[in-house]
């Protein structure tokens, strides 16, 4: 595959077909080490550094059914690897299905962040890139782009996006959420890393602004 920025987009879309079962380790500035295991869908292991272990099962969020209708059979979701996206020539996805019932998303540890990072559906759209070059993070090749967020952009969660900036705390304030207030300082532009082979954000680090701590890092190990 040619890294332009078309491709690089294709790619933040293209987690969910690219792999099925993921183990690795997630450092960050102010976060402990966590060594993980993702099996799509629906099941996390995490093991912090202290030794202590959470099972998580299912998505990050409960659908429920109303109807006044006694026959009412609730209709059945599936997850988008039983679905077929439109891929482009080099085998990343053009277009994501959009059926409402299909069930995005792994499942969440801590925050919404965790499972973008995962899913990096939200730094397809709605943000703008430069700097686009080719890496190796951990003897694995990735893709690298600097980029903020613009108009448009839509982050799984509007509490903990990952480019969080004046674009995101703008709309947040809009949608009736907490907001840092006036002075305060943005990041310039975020540095990211897409791991080539999953899609999945191994890399995201803030340049200049008030959170140069807000970063994180994923060495996949298989």
């Amino acid at each position: 595959m040619e890294l332009t920025e078309d491709a690089f987009r294709a790619l933040a879309r293209s987690s969910p077909w690219r792999w099925s079962t993921l183990h690795f380790f997630r450092r960050g500035g102010e976060e402990a080490t966590v060594e993980a295991w993702v099996r799509r869908p629906g099941w996390l292991r995490v093991v912090a550094a202290d030794g202590s272990e959470q099972v998580v099962t299912g998505l990050p969020y409960a659908r429920s059914f109303v109807s006044t209708d006694p026959d009412f059979v609730a209709p059945v979701t599936r997850p988008p690897q039983d679905v077929a996206p439109a891929l482009r020539d080099d085998g990343l996805v053009e277009v994501r299905p959009d059926e409402w019932a299909i069930d995005y998303d792994d499942p969440m540890y801590e925050n919404f962040r965790w499972v973008a990072m995962l899913d990096p559906v939200e730094l397809s759209d709605g943000v703008r890139l430069w700097g686009l070059r080719e890496d190796e993070l951990f003897g694995r090749p990735v893709w690298r782009s600097m980029m903020v967020a613009v108009d448009g952009y839509e982050p799984r969660c509007g509490c903990c996006p990952l480019l969080w900036g004046e674009i995101s705390e703008r709309d947040e304030a809009e949608a009736g959420g907490p907001v840092w207030g006036p002075g305060t300082a943005y990041p310039e532009a975020y540095d990211v890393a897409l791991d080539v082979a999953t899609g999945v954000v191994v890399s995201l680090r803030p340049v200049g602004g008030e959170r140069a701590q807000d970063w994180f890092e994923v060495e996949i190990i298989d």
